[in-house]
């Protein structure tokens, strides 16, 4: 607060309170308008890498019917969790959505008996391109 001394009583100039409270708002604001700008600029380094990787659908179908289990793959070629199992009968198909648009599957042929699973085919998973089980 702004203001002078006379004759032992302390007088405020309305005038100068007034600037001096604008001058006050204005550096608010500016101080605000600093923290936004620098938290929108830092905001890329805190990314979550799964945040890059891409989504995509596929569809299997089998020619015959085949018990299938489905693995996503990540960018690199490694297998992840697996993300589908089970029977799919001669002429029907199934809908899959693997988290970075890679898959990783294999088959038993004859679903009815129980026998080791063979393939381990990787594909391409994305914009519902339909994917022949043998």
């Amino acid at each position: 607060m702004l203001g002078c001394q006379r004759n032992g009583l302390y007088v405020y100039s309305p005038r100068k309170t007034v600037s001096f409270e604008k001058g006050n708002i204005m550096r608010k604001i500016f101080r605000i308008l600093l923290i936004i700008l620098f938290t929108v600029m830092t905001a890329g380094f805190f990314t979550i890498p799964e945040a890059d990787a891409e989504e995509g659908t596929c569809v299997l179908k089998a020619n015959h019917d085949v018990f299938v289990i489905v693995w996503d793959q990540d960018n690199e070629g490694n297998k992840g969790r697996q993300i589908w199992q089970g029977r799919i009968n001669q002429g029907e198909s199934v809908k899959i959505t693997a988290p970075h648009a890679q898959i990783r599957y294999s088959y038993n042929d004859q679903p009815d008996e129980d026998q080791p699973l063979s393939g381990d085919t990787d594909r391409s998973c994305n914009s519902d391109e339909v994917i022949l089980v043998p």
